[in-house]
């Protein structure tokens, strides 16, 4: 519910109900040996203003990820959220759109973004068409029971087919052309690139902020 693939999170009982039963089925084995159960990795996707009612979007998934705190503090666990910074996806802190590296990237994170390359929080409109075919040949010519024996089973033939295509042969690809965007820079101007990263020159996103410092506060 905090990814772009999945419903929408409006807080009904249903979906509470989901959130504690995914974590029941968690912390089944640390609660059977009475060992501490920590959360390394964890946080919602949130959407860019240059999606439809981003700021909607993102309301929900804070108070998602809110419900997720709650339950924690049940069982009172350690955690730590993903993460502390980034360009944009899920950092308590990240790039302001007007820093050098944001402004000469655009077009390669807007080609990034369309091709749904990362994983967790991609969105597929764009290539969905392209990729289900691929698809259903695989799950055409490969017998179900086979389907579900390359580890990690639970990804299913479907996730790695994801993982070496688009993932990892795609991106590879890409990787030569995020390159060429820092062909022939002066020292000068990577270290400006570099500096975009300076938490002093970085943007807050406060809506996760605060959902934090409630939680501290309530400690």
């Amino acid at each position: 519910m905090g990814f772009p693939s999945g419903v929408p999170y409006t807080g009904t009982p249903e979906q509470n109900d989901i959130l504690q039963r995914q974590y029941n089925r968690k912390v089944e084995f640390m609660k059977e040996h009475k060992t501490p159960i920590w959360n390394g990795e964890f946080g919602p996707v949130y959407a860019s203003p240059d999606e439809a009612d981003y700021e909607k979007i993102n309301q929900q998934r804070y108070n998602l990820l809110g419900q997720q705190l709650k339950i924690y503090k049940q069982d009172h666990i350690s955690w730590s959220i993903w993460l502390y910074k980034d360009i944009g996806f899920q950092g308590m802190t990240f790039l302001s759109p007007d820093s050098a590296y944001i402004k000469l990237l655009a077009p390669f994170l807007a080609k990034k973004k369309r091709l749904g390359i990362d994983k967790w929080g991609r969105d597929d409109k764009h290539v969905k068409d392209i990729y289900a075919p691929l698809i259903a040949h695989f799950k055409q010519e490969i017998p179900e029971d086979i389907q579900k024996k390359r580890y990690p089973q639970h990804w299913g033939l479907e996730g790695h087919i994801h993982r070496v295509v688009r993932e990892m042969l795609m991106s590879e690809y890409l990787s030569y052309e995020f390159a060429e965007y820092f062909r022939g820079k002066s020292f000068e101007e990577l270290d400006e690139l570099a500096a975009s990263f300076k938490l002093s020159n970085c943007v807050k996103r406060e809506g996760l902020n605060e959902i934090l410092r409630k939680d501290a506060e309530t400690a």
